[in-house]
């Protein structure tokens, strides 16, 4: 009987590195979109989960990679997920089965039959072998991401949680990326708006666009809360005092432009509109003025519309949003939030 408890080679690759050591290379299953998921080790890097598609990595030899959240950077198998491991776990317990079996059997010279009759006079015995039960492999359970982006500067196809910042395979700073990403979501939604409304009415055309508006307010605030926060830590800021300054300064600010500006300008010393013309502020105020009432009143107009964006409109009427005012808004956006992190990350 040989001692090592697995066979060498196989599909598995497998090889006896000494002692009670030996090495597999266990293929890990991809999702429907061809991606691997992969978690930072990091205990502190929250939400840490994203997935890879390797086939679009360039360099397959490459021994490092980076978490697109936190940046951190680890050999290629240190991002493992807890259901990898288990997974991996399960077809080594498989093999190892496999393999004691056929050490067994191989032992006693059985045969197909796992029986073996020995002696064929007055005393003869039978050898009989009932291995157990293979161990049940279950495939890795896996999070669903909506989030996929392709790195415009290594082309990696990968998904993520959220507005991430880092390429995980070559590290670079990819963070618009995910921003335009986001905004390209609503322009296709407004280019359908045609065939809904024919398709399903005016008003659940009406709906779309009021629900892009909604969308274009949130990823702009959303962009500006992650870029101060970055610089802010980039800057040894406490992580308290970073707490502080969102809960009584930023508050729900960033959801208008002149308050984005007053913020951005105290906190980081910077013109937010530096690059833009003033009657693009302007327009960018107007759009997203209409939020509020869309939101809270219905989209019908109220006191506090008309007081506060100096509005001509006719009190108890709603207001009226079309594709082209929210497609300009995200022009407008876009243009600010490019500047602003070309500005804080060169």
């Amino acid at each position: 009987m040989t001692n090592s408890l697995f066979r060498e080679g196989g599909p598995l690759k497998t090889r006896h590195l000494g002692g009670d050591q030996y090495s597999m290379s266990i293929p890990l299953p991809a999702d429907s979109c061809g991606r691997i998921a992969r978690h930072c080790p990091l205990a502190d890097c929250s939400p840490g989960y994203f997935k890879i598609n390797t086939d679009t990595v360039k360099t397959p030899d490459q021994t490092e990679a980076y978490c697109p959240y936190c940046r951190h950077v680890d050999d290629t198998q240190g991002f493992a997920t807890t259901e990898q491991l288990r997974y991996a776990e399960d077809i080594a317990m498989k093999e190892l089965h496999e393999d004691v079996n056929r050490m067994v059997k191989n032992a006693f010279g059985l045969g197909y039959t796992n029986k073996k009759r020995v002696g064929n006079g007055l005393i003869s015995m039978e050898i009989s072998y009932r291995p157990g039960s293979t161990p049940h492999v279950r495939r890795p359970f896996e999070e669903d991401l909506q989030r996929a982006v392709i790195c415009p500067h290594c082309s990696l196809d990968h998904a993520v949680f959220g507005l991430a910042v880092w390429c995980p395979n070559c590290g670079h700073d990819i963070f618009m990326t995910h921003v335009e990403a986001e905004y390209s979501v609503v322009r296709t939604i407004l280019s359908d708006v045609d065939r809904r409304r024919n398709d399903l009415g005016t008003r659940i055309a009406a709906r779309d666009v009021e629900n892009c508006l909604e969308d274009i307010v949130s990823i702009y605030e959303a962009v500006l809360r992650a870029l101060l926060r970055r610089s802010l830590r980039n800057r040894g800021m406490p992580e308290e005092e970073i707490e502080t300054i969102f809960k009584n300064k930023v508050r729900n600010r960033f959801q208008d432009p002149t308050g984005s500006a007053e913020i951005i300008q105290s906190q980081l010393s910077v013109n937010l509109f530096e690059s833009q013309d003033p009657k693009a502020i302007e327009t960018l105020k107007l759009t997203f003025g209409k939020r509020n009432p869309i939101t809270h009143n219905l989209g019908v107009v109220d006191r506090k519309y008309i007081n506060t964006v100096l509005s001509a409109e006719r009190e108890g009427r709603e207001l009226r949003v079309v594709p082209d005012e929210i497609t300009h808004a995200i022009d407008i956006s876009l243009g600010i939030l490019r500047f602003l992190h070309g500005r804080l990350f060169p």
